[in-house]
This record gives C-alpha cells, structure tokens and sequence, in this order.
C-alpha cells in the first residue's frame, strides 16, 4: 500500500463508490523546470465537511483546478497531508482529462473538477491540505477539515433507548404494550435506523430500519437473546439461548447450535464486518463459529467469577471481546484489552458491550444505566438516573475506519491502493454520492 502523501495518486477504479468516473491515477514527480510563475488556481481553497460519524463516508464537496497560464499543464500528483490525510478522498469530474501515463492534463484555461468526500477515522478535527504537484510547480493547495464523531445507545427491557453523542433517536418502543421483554438492539450501520428485538423474536423497527420478518408468531424452544444485521442493513439474525438462529432478509444462514447439547446458554452473538459469517457465545466463555467468522480463542470450561454477558467483534473481523457480568474482559485475536470493572464493585450487573469502529476502544452498560468507557471510547453520557427501566443492552453508530483496519492484521493484506479509505466498499446507503 502507498505511503499516506501519495494516497490521492494512487487509485484503481472503484466503479461502484465513483459511478464509472476516471480517478486520480499515477503518482508523478514534482518539477520545476520551465515554470517560475504559479499556473494553477483551486476554488474554493477550503472545504468543510462539519461533523461525521466515524467510518461514514460523507460528501461530496467539490473543488475546481483551473489552468491560468497560457501554456499546457499537468497535473501528476495530489499529495494529503496533516491529522487528516487519509480521511479525504476524491472522484474526478467528468470535465477531466486524464491521459496515457494517469495524469491529469489541463490545456490552457483548461479546468479539473474533483468531488472530495470525508471518512473520520479518529475523533475530532481532522484537518489536511492537499498539495497540487503539477509539472509548472505552482504550488496549489486546497484545506479540507471534518471533525469526526460517534454516539451510542443504550436500551431497557420496556425498549426505551437513549441516546448519547452523535448517535441519532429515531423512536422506541416505550408506553408500548410488549407481549415479551426487549432483549437487544441493533443499529443499521448508516446511523439513521436502529432495531429493537424482544425474548419472543419480536422486531420493533425505526428510523431507516426496515422490517424484514420477526419470530414474534413462531413457536420457539428457546427465548431469543440477542440479534445482529448484515453489512448493508438489509437483513438480520436473531439468537436463542440454545443457539437457534433466525435469518432475514438478505442474512444467510451459516449453522447454528441449535441442535447441541450446551455446557451452559448462549447470551450473545456477532456479525463478522462483511456479514459473511458470526459467532455465538456462552455464558461459559463458548464460542461458535460460522461462515467466515474464525475461531480466536476462548475460556470455555474453566472457571469464571461472573458468566459471560455479551460480545462485540473488532472492525477486521480478527478478533472479538467478551465481557462478563461483573465487567471483566475477556480479548481474543487481534482484539485489545484497554480496561475492565472486574476488580469493581458494581452497583448493577453488566449487561451489553459495544465497541470503537476504529478497534482500539469499547464501551459496556450496567443494567442501571452506568456506562464505563475504555481506550478510544468516549464518555458521552448516560441512562443512570434518567428513570429508564432495567437496561439490557447497547450498540454503537459507526463503522468500521481505515485506521482499525491498518491497526489489525486480518484484512491488511486485501488492501487495494489508492484513496478510498476503507479498505472495503462502503455500503450503498452509506456513500452518500450525490446524483
């Protein structure tokens, strides 16, 4: 993978993020020669992207190149640099010549559109200039700045979610009469939807949530404890404690426990980052996989002070944290420990984890509403004292950034060059290219 200035210039067509548009190509060298007057002028000089969830590509925002000079110019690099080089990216214009060697050429008076989209891959701002190596060297720049944000939510057994950060209400289900308790909650990934499952496999939607199927009318051996959604939001799986899995809308089915004898309950499960594959835990520290979820490790057996209560999945799929009732964690494959409540006394058990899209961070609830943050995970604020019911979960807004994934091994090696800063394409509903 190229170095982060040369990010801009090193770019294989992406035909889904791009819509079919030529991109910035080859890296060049920078020169001098023949040129002691600036020959290019970029407008505007700045954009501002505002705020962005983490891993949520936003934008586009354009800027113009414009040959002023009365000689042919080209363009053979655009080189990022600052906090946040490798958080913007861009999409020529169809007014774009691009020629043999990849570069951009500019006749005079020619012009360069580029539509630039932001991608945080860390809290707060976020700023970077892009250096325009042209072959006269007249040394344009445009500033590019985003903050990056994030929220999370957390819900009770009366299915009232609260909110904290960037993380957005779109409904719940309190005052609602419920013929069983809420149990979970998912987001749709786009952070603008989110699903709320009950123990009968009931599915309250909200937001851009759609309703794909629910269990609610099946009879079940067991209560569902837990879901997750594929990818793009367009379908999820249900779990119950005897590892019995539901799948709708576009979620496969890849195996299940359901017909095991378990050493003790599953309690949770997770979808591995391209929704080909899960796990499902047990309280016990068990771990199952399936489709392309591995195998990491696991405490199953051995003897634990508090069961297993939940589980979040780091943003290569390379890993997975498990964390306990009493607020220890358990880490496994390229999953980092950064702090637990075991050693705490606890006023409420702990009852659901979530995790950091950059994979350096993750936050659990206590039943009461208390929420302990650990690594990169701010606090944003809690349901303690709010009047909100027993909690029983929580889940993050967000998606996983370039920075999580060249922090972990397990999908470094499927990189592709160029600018798209996550290192898989992003969901549809998430791109936001404008028409």
């Amino acid at each position: 993978m190229r170095s982060r200035g040369q990010r801009w210039a090193s770019l294989a067509v992406c035909s889904v993020l791009c819509g079919g548009l030529s991109l910035v190509a080859a890296a060049g060298t920078r020169s001098s020669a023949g040129a002691t007057q600036p020959a290019l002028n970029a407008t505007p000089p700045g954009l501002d992207f505002g705020e962005a969830t983490l891993g949520d590509a936003v934008g586009p925002q354009s800027f113009t190149i414009v040959n002023t000079s009365s000689a042919a110019d080209t363009i053979t690099d655009i080189v990022a640099t600052g906090v946040g080089a490798d958080d913007f990216f861009g999409v020529l214009a169809a007014n774009c010549i691009v020629d043999l060697n990849g570069d951009i050429a500019l006749a005079p008076s020619g012009a360069c559109t580029i539509d630039t989209f932001f991608n945080p891959g860390a809290l707060g701002p976020r700023p970077a200039i892009l250096d325009i190596v042209d072959s006269a060297d007249s040394g344009a720049t445009v500033s590019v700045t985003g903050v990056g944000g994030i929220g999370y939510y957390q819900v009770d057994s009366q299915g009232t979610v609260a909110h904290f950060g960037d993380a957005g209400f779109f409904g719940d289900a309190s005052g609602r009469p419920l013929n069983r308790p809420v149990v979970g909650i998912a987001q749709t990934g786009d952070n603008r939807g989110y699903w709320l499952v009950g123990s009968d496999g009931g599915i309250f939607n909200y937001g851009d949530a759609a309703f794909y199927g629910s269990a609610g009318g099946v009879p079940l051996n067991k209560p569902i404890v837990g879901m997750a959604a594929t990818l793009d939001g367009a379908g999820y799986w249900l779990v119950a404690t005897d590892g019995g899995i539901f799948n709708y809308g576009d979620a496969p089915f890849f195996g299940s426990t359901g017909s095991l004898r378990l050493n003790q309950p599953i309690v949770g499960m997770a979808a591995t980052p391209d929704g080909g594959g899960y796990w499902l835990v047990a309280s016990d520290v068990g771990i199952f996989a399936y489709g392309d979820a591995h195998f990491y490790g696991s405490t199953g057996g051995t003897h634990l002070n508090r069961p297993i209560v939940g589980m979040a999945a780091t943003p290569d799929g390379g890993g997975y944290w498990l964390v306990a009732s009493d607020g220890g964690v358990f880490a496994y494959g390229d999953a980092q420990f950064s702090g637990s409540t075991g050693s705490m006394r606890l006023n409420q058990p702990i009852v659901g984890m979530a995790a950091m899209p950059d994979g350096a961070g993750y936050w659990f609830t206590a039943a009461d509403g208390g929420l302990f943050d650990y690594g990169t995970a701010p606090f944003l604020g809690a349901a303690a004292g709010t009047g909100m019911g027993t909690l029983v979960g929580m889940a993050s807004d967000g998606s996983p950034t370039l920075q999580g994934f060249l922090d972990q091994p397990a999908l470094r090696a499927q990189a592709t060059t160029g600018p798209v800063p996550l290192l898989r394409p992003l969901p549809a509903h998430t791109r936001r290219v404008a028409p």
